[in-house]
């Protein structure tokens, strides 16, 4: 690999990291307004496989963010949901691995994503 490829990847990485520090930082908004000044002991996030949000990251920067905040002392469990597909054709409904969006009942392309690609707090659990 050459130094422009390694230079690449770095600011690749340093991109996915502030994508994810941004999303942590509209998160815990939204958390301090429902937590209304209470301590958050743990924060359910389902984030999709598609939805373009690195779980790893996520989780760093929401670590790196909650000190100070209700949060300071909460865990974060990331549910990673994966790829759905429903078939025009036929009418079925298939989790699919990988990116082959062809049904895997018969084939045809005529598909539409109907999850994977969400990213949403399913919960927070308050200190009480």
């Amino acid at each position: 690999m050459n130094i422009k490829e390694e230079n690449k990847k770095m600011l690749l990485k340093d991109y996915i990291k502030m994508h994810e520090l941004s999303i942590v930082q509209s998160m815990m908004k939204i958390i301090e307004k429902h937590a209304k000044n209470r301590e958050v002991e743990r924060l359910v996030v389902k984030i999709g496989k598609m939805s373009g949000i690195e779980p790893y990251f996520l989780k760093e920067s929401f670590d790196f963010f909650k000190e100070g905040t209700v949060c300071a002392n909460a865990e974060m469990e990331i549910i990673e949901v994966n790829i759905k597909i429903k078939c025009f054709e036929c009418g079925s409904e298939s989790e699919i691995k990988g990116f082959d969006f062809h049904c895997p009942v018969c084939g045809s392309e005529k598909t539409k994503i109907i999850s994977g690609e969400e990213m949403h707090i399913e919960y927070i659990e308050l200190k009480e």
